[in-house]
Order: C-alpha cells, then structure tokens, then sequence
C-alpha cells in the first residue's frame, strides 16, 4: 500500500516478530512510517495550514484538542489501495461523538491487533465469548443475540466460535441470569458492568478468563474478579478514533503501547515526555489513517508511564491508565487528583452504582443506586475520609444513573470549570 512503509503485510506475522524489536528499532522503524504519513497529511486543509512553514521538529506541532476532529483534517485524496471508507464515531464520554473516516488498511491493523491479544493471552477461539456492551444491532433481555465467530479478525480461523451478545442496556440481574444460562469461557464487559455482577454473586463454572474495555479500570475491580470469579482479568485501552492504544501484557501487569499503530506520548503540562513513574496526558498520532490523518491528538485520558517491561518486548510500557480529565478531582487549594472513593463507600453502604459528581470547587453531590438499606451519613463520612477532605456533600438516591449512548458509566464527573 502507497505510504505504509511500517510494518509491511502480512501483519499478523509481521506484529509477531516487531514485539521483540528493541526501543530503538521500534522508534526508528515507527519514524519512518510517521515521515510517511506527515508527507501525506498536507492533503488534508487542516495540515495544509498547520504544516506551512513547520520546522520538522515533532514537538513543536501544534497538539488537537477534540474540537479540532472536523471534517477539515480529511485528505482530499488517499491511496485508492487503503481500500474503502467507512465513519467511525466515538462518543468517548461527554459531547458531540467524534467523527472519523477509517479505511480498511487501518481495519486491518485493528484486526491484526486483536490477533495479537489473543495470542498473548492463549485464548481457544473455539469456546464461546460473551459480550456485555453497547449494540447497534438488537441484543435484549432476556435471550440477547447469538452467532457465529467472533468477529471480523478471528472468522476465518475459527468460523464456527460461538458468540452471544446481551445489550448494556439490561439490568445486573438480568446480566447475571444471562450469563448462568449461557456459561461462557470469556467475558467482554464494561469494568463498571463486571464489578456489579461480582457483587452480586455470578456462578460461572466454565469461565476462564474476563476481558475489560472502554471504562477506566481500577484496582479494587481486578481483584474483585479474582475473588468473585476466580479468574483473571485482561484489560485494553483503545479508542475507536484512533485504534488500539495498548494491551495487557501477558507475562506482567504492565500495558504495552501498540507502536506499529500509534505513536502514544505521554506530556507534562508543560510538553515535556515524561519519565518512568509520571502520570501526565496521553498523545496520539495514528499511524496508517491517511483518510483522517490525526497528528498529535490530545485524547483527553492520563496515563503512567512505566520501565522497560521485563518480559524483553520493546513496546513502551503504561503501568496504568488513570483516568480522563474530567475524572479529576480539584481541591479548594490548586491540587488535583483521580479520586478512589467506591471501596471505601462499600464499606459504608449497599449500593448497585455510584457517582460521584463535583459541581462546585467545594460541592460534591453522591448519586446512589441503593442495593439494600443505605445510611447517607455514613456515605458522607466514609468519602470525608477517602478525599481527605471535609467537602459538602449531598447525597441522592436514584433508580438509575445515566450512561454515554454507548453504555459507558463515568463514576467521578467534574463539571468545575466546564461552563
């Protein structure tokens, strides 16, 4: 294909062998794919501006926020050979979804990096998958919907694999009473999804493994599957505008960056990498979209940075993803933070979900979904005690707590600064 430079097909056989390259051949192989699709992108209005007179040195490229995925930063003429295009939207999680072209030489790579997780982790593709998620197409209580294979990147290896789909919009029991019946040997699931159904006691004899996706996962909810469902627990960061970010590693709890898709930096405030042990903003440049091409894209998530893996892969290393910004927490005093409150809130009450939401530099409002008797006193305590802090705190008991139109639940919001 004109301007794929790096990595070559066939894919899944290159991607086997570029995991082991070292940092160094991986950021000089990554460079020469990225002098490629920066020699492409002027066909696009937005880099025909921003590209004028632009010194060649990464850093100083302008950083896209999200309103700056228009229609202008289309290319007016990509290589006929990356195939057709199709609109991919990704709501991430407030506002107008994101709206992008994706040819099929990017939906190769995505399918190629599913190919890789699965052989990371030793899945049969032969045993069935359940998935809990947003669907386009019907997948209500109580059946859901069933099919053969998959999807797209596994069909042709294992045609006949069975895959059974419930719609998110479906309550826990519901959920439980679906997966009792269908006993699978994994689970795709939001984290928020999977930590009710653990609370709530899921007999799953068959499962071998759970797969989360969308929602930032936190600790306390991998080992809440290890103890409810005696299983591990494999976590992906991707993003539908731009790709896969990074997966699990199978022989550590670290994350590595899909760098034959994505360059992903990690900044400072300021713009400056970070170091191993640094959280800062997470920057994304898709390497194979030359239908959209997305030049330093400012996602809007955090992440860690971490050491070299020991496993020997030279894929960066993420030790965790933190959150997005509007999951920040902001303290009278300047400070901010990704709040930890739900197991401490656990201790305190019974509740199926629970959001947290900052109105106020000093306001917080608690917004429950009771599970049995609540004492909102000792809510409000036990989040004084997790926050450090003596905030105001209101507490409302609701029947439900609304999600993204694709299913997603935020459980802190800040709304400070966002009017």
């Amino acid at each position: 294909m004109r301007g794929i430079v790096w990595p070559e097909p066939p894919l899944a056989w290159q991607l086997d062998r570029t995991q082991w390259l070292s940092a160094t051949e991986l950021a000089r192989a990554q460079r020469r794919q990225l002098d490629a699709l920066v020699a492409h992108a002027v066909t696009s209005p937005h880099y025909e501006d921003a590209l004028r007179g632009w010194s060649g040195e990464w850093a100083t490229l302008p950083i896209l926020a999200r309103p700056d995925i228009s229609p202008r930063l289309a290319s007016r003429r990509y290589p006929a050979d990356h195939g057709r295009t199709r609109e991919v939207l990704s709501s991430r999680t407030t506002g107008e979804p994101v709206r992008v072209l994706a040819t099929e030489a990017t939906q190769q790579m995505w399918n190629a990096i599913t190919l890789r997780d699965h052989a990371w982790h030793r899945r049969d593709l032969r045993e069935k998958l359940a998935v809990i998620r947003y669907t386009e197409a019907p997948a209500p209580p109580p059946g859901g919907a069933k099919r053969a294979g998959w999807g797209p990147a596994t069909d042709a290896l294992a045609p006949d694999a069975p895959l059974v789909v419930l719609s998110v919009a479906s309550t826990t029991d519901e959920q439980i009473a679906w997966l009792e019946r269908e006993d699978p040997a994994y689970l795709l699931v939001y984290p928020t999804v999977l930590e009710a159904i653990c609370r709530r006691g899921a007999k799953l004899p068959s499962l071998r493994e759970v797969r989360t996706v969308s929602e930032a996962l936190s600790d306390d909810t991998r080992a809440l599957c290890r103890e409810a469902l005696g299983v591990p627990l494999v976590d992906v960061y991707s993003a539908e505008e731009v790709g896969y970010l990074a997966l699990q590693c199978p022989d550590h709890a670290c994350y590595h960056v899909q760098s034959e898709s994505v360059l992903v930096e990690i900044l400072r405030d300021d713009g400056t990498p970070c170091e191993p042990g640094e959280v800062g903003r997470v920057i994304v440049t898709a390497l194979r979209n030359f239908a959209t091409p997305i030049l330093r894209y400012d996602i809007g998530d955090y992440a860690e940075v971490g050491a070299p893996c020991a496993c020997g892969r030279g894929l960066p290393a993420l030790t965790r993803i933190t959150g997005r910004r509007r999951g920040m927490l902001r303290y009278p005093d300047g400070r901010t933070t990704w709040p930890l409150f739900t197991a401490a809130c656990r201790r305190a009450a019974h509740f199926a979900e629970i959001q947290l939401v900052q109105d106020a530099i000093d306001k917080l409002r608690l917004r429950v979904v009771p599970d049995g008797p609540l004492d909102p006193r000792a809510l409000v305590a036990a989040l004084h005690g997790a926050l450090g802090r003596d905030f105001a705190i209101t507490v409302e008991v609701v029947d439900a707590l609304s999600r993204t139109p694709r299913g997603k639940l935020e459980e802190f919001v800040s709304l400070v600064g966002t009017t």
